[in-house]
């Protein structure tokens, strides 16, 4: 799945998820009981598939020729009523290429699965690995949206849904920088009992960073967090910075009270991303302080100030209307230069100069970032 080129569409998407995802989260645990065990209704009909069912043949497009010859081998032996060889299969989803052989594939587990129902096999469902595989020739294909099949608990192919297999969809979400396949795989976790872990949450917040979408970033990220997810430190100062950066003051603040709540004291990211949000309310003598106080690297400090007087207004003066620009722009270089006085008063030597330059980073907006990101967490 191509990535999307505006966010518009993941954001009308995530309005739908986040709406109805905290009731989805909270309650699933919640009406199990450990004294009640599911009705196995859906194995119990597979049981019950008749010979027949097993040995029809659907017919399909042309798949690639090893994919076919694989394809033909294992329908065969279905046909006949015996497991194939063990190597079959794996080498069948390794060989997958196309869109058209992940449906050969798909076919071929559907009819394994009925054909070990109907042996009377207790495991009828496939191992983790075969699972692993299945979505990894999905992707490799060029078709992650088949690969989101196996992490329906209802899925007819025989997949029992993990982690492994979600982390591997929003591992290539990230590649892609695809936030809507991101969401879908999330929507699909919860729906389906697979509970988001730190690491996912990792990849779900960068996939939002490297896309561009700070929005659903934070979207994204008070979700979790409401939900009782933690997340590790570098995750919590992309957030923050994502935030200082969009000139998001309440955020900033919110986060870092997160922060607080772990117990994580100041990094640079953070540190700054707070007098950031210092500055903007009218607090820049403040933001010295916490600038002095929490950047004791020198190096550091003067790399994150020159993205701050340079870079930064660009970012954040991009999210004001145009009409109110140029006002807010001019105010907040007044507030940097009172920073900078402060900073000095407090003794920190620093390159960067204020008034000179203020907003001197590379000009257009997606520069700005890039160079932005020179200094942000990874």
């Amino acid at each position: 799945m191509p990535a999307i080129s505006s966010c518009e569409s993941a954001r009308e998407y995530a309005v739908g998820i986040t709406s109805s995802t905290t009731s989805l989260w909270s309650s699933t645990n919640a009406c199990r009981s450990p004294m009640v065990q599911p009705i196995r209704s859906h194995q119990v009909l597979v049981r019950m598939s008749s010979i027949a069912a097993v040995e029809e043949k659907e017919e399909g497009e042309v798949g690639s020729p090893e994919v076919e010859r694989l394809y033909k081998e294992l329908t065969d032996a279905v046909q006949q009523k015996r497991m194939p060889e063990s190597h079959m299969l794996p080498t069948l989803l390794q060989s997958c290429a196309t869109p058209t052989d992940v449906k050969l594939a798909l076919d071929v587990v559907d009819r394994l699965r009925r054909l070990k129902a109907v042996q009377g096999q207790q495991k009828a469902n496939h191992s983790r690995h075969m699972a692993q595989l299945m979505v990894e020739a999905c992707i490799r294909s060029g078709d992650p949206q088949s690969a989101l099949k196996t992490l329906s608990k209802k899925n007819r192919y025989g997949f029992t849904p993990c982690i492994d297999q979600a982390h591997l969809l929003l591992k290539h979400a990230l590649v892609e920088k695809d936030t809507k396949l991101m969401l879908q795989v999330f929507k699909a976790m919860v729906a389906n009992e697979v509970f988001p872990t730190p690491g996912s949450a990792d990849l779900i917040i960068r996939t939002c960073k490297d896309a561009g979408d700070s929005e659903l970033l934070f979207r994204m990220a008070k979700e979790m967090h409401m939900n009782g997810l933690s997340f590790k430190q570098p995750l919590y100062d992309i957030i923050i910075s994502a935030a200082a950066n969009s000139g998001d003051v309440n955020q900033v603040h919110e986060v870092q009270k997160w922060r607080e709540e772990r117990g994580f004291s100041h990094t640079t990211a953070s540190a700054f991303s707070l007098a950031k949000a210092l500055v903007i309310d009218g607090k820049p003598e403040e933001a010295a302080i916490i600038i002095d106080d929490q950047c004791k690297d020198a190096e550091k400090r003067d790399m994150y100030l020159g993205i701050m007087v340079k870079v930064w207004p660009l970012l954040v003066g991009a999210k004001v209307d145009e009409e109110g620009k140029e006002t807010f722009l001019q105010d907040l270089k007044e507030k940097l230069i009172a920073m900078s006085v402060k900073l000095s008063q407090l003794g920190c030597n620093f390159k960067v100069d204020a008034n000179e330059d203020f907003a001197k980073g590379k000009g257009s907006k997606s520069k700005a970032q890039e160079e932005a990101d020179l200094a942000a967490p990874t």
